[in-house]
């Protein structure tokens, strides 16, 4: 099944962008990073740790997961460490999905959900999100056969950034099939209001079949050094060791994530700075006539009326980096990362142009419920 697997495009890299354009200032608002940075004391701790580079990194991260468990009140026993949530979701695929076997995913989501079912020579049955870009519970419920052996569900969801409601949440993962697996990708939890939020030790205490992912590249802002984690059952966590290989995430990143993991300081701010710009961004949007989906992630989806790729183009040539939806349903719209204040009045200022050079003021178009 590896020929059905299409490599994951990531957004632009900044250096490639000012070489091929020969730009000297680029922003990046496409990949959903934190912009401030990683915690200062991840950064000042990597300077000054003896990391022992010549010697290999602790097998199985257990001052990382010993952090972990004690920060979520679970058992050391049920948390995996891995080279970010992308190679825990191989490891998923590994362990519990084999060829003819299928497995559930949305039709806009993180593309590599797929790719690991394939990989797998299983085959990803799509149930679309519905009018409102939510999660259609009740049809993926639908979509289980004997044959199904994993779902897909991510909350908040990429590309759209909507979380489902932890009362939803509770209610489907009480009528799916026990033997079931559902990997339940948080990437984006620390950015949820409050009151949407998972809880991954409540989650996996009532559903020994879920797989909580989590990672250190958004809020943390390590996706430099690739470092992610799972909270299972513990049977389900010595299934996933049984398909990592050894050594699998360094010493820096384990050293790194630990660090930031104690930051809470910088995380608020972070948290803080994130819904300070979203807000910005919905009021921004709404002035130049545009819809967004109301997001709870650190990203906004917006469409700009107009065909997204024409205008990533017109806002690449100027150093700003975004990210078009290549999906027919979202083709007007980019995603767009929440940034400092000086990336969105750069990144607003940009918009209004590329948007007027394309031909006229956008309007409001189309009527499905997600438009504001």
């Amino acid at each position: 099944m590896i020929e059905m697997v299409c490599p994951y495009e990531p957004g632009k890299p900044i250096r490639e962008v000012r070489q091929e354009l020969g730009l000297t200032h680029v922003v990046k608002l496409a990949s959903n990073e934190n912009p401030l940075g990683p915690s200062p004391q991840a950064i000042d701790a990597l300077g000054r740790a003896d990391l022992e580079l010549h010697t290999y990194p602790d097998c199985d991260g257990w001052g990382l997961r010993d952090a972990l468990a004690r920060r979520l009140g679970v058992g050391i026993d049920g948390i995996v460490v891995g080279a970010g949530s992308s190679d825990l979701m191989r490891l998923v695929a590994a362990a519990f999905v084999a060829r003819g076997d299928e497995v559930i995913v949305a039709d806009l989501c993180f593309s590599v959900y797929a790719n690991v079912t394939r990989l797998a020579d299983a085959t990803p049955v799509i149930v679309p999100l519905d009018d409102r870009l939510d999660h259609d519970l009740e049809g993926i419920l639908s979509a289980v056969s004997g044959r199904t052996r994993a779902i897909f569900l991510a909350s908040p969801n990429n590309p759209t950034g909507k979380a489902i409601p932890a009362a939803d949440l509770e209610l489907f993962l009480e009528r799916l099939a026990p033997e079931v697996v559902c990997v339940l990708d948080l990437a984006y939890n620390e950015y949820v209001d409050p009151a949407l939020r998972v809880d991954p030790a409540r989650v996996v205490e009532r559903h020994p079949n879920v797989v909580v992912l989590r990672t250190f590249s958004k809020v943390f802002g390590l996706a430099g050094l690739r470092v992610g984690y799972a909270v299972t059952h513990p049977t389900v966590a010595r299934a996933l060791l049984r398909g990592q290989l050894p050594f699998s995430t360094s010493s820096a990143a384990l050293h790194a994530a630990q660090v930031a993991l104690g930051d809470v300081a910088h995380t608020e701010r972070s948290v803080i700075l994130n819904e300070k710009m979203r807000a910005r961004l919905y009021r921004e949007f709404d002035r130049l006539g545009l819809s967004a989906v109301r997001s709870e992630a650190n990203f906004v989806l917006v469409d700009v009326a107009l065909e997204a790729d024409t205008v990533f183009e017109r806002l690449l040539r100027r150093g700003l980096i975004v990210r078009p939806v290549h999906e027919p349903r979202l083709r007007t719209c980019l995603r767009i990362t929440t940034g400092t204040e000086e990336q969105i009045d750069l990144l607003i200022g940009m918009l209004d142009e590329a948007l007027q050079a394309a031909g006229s003021a956008p309007t409001r178009v189309g009527s499905a419920p997600w438009r504001r």
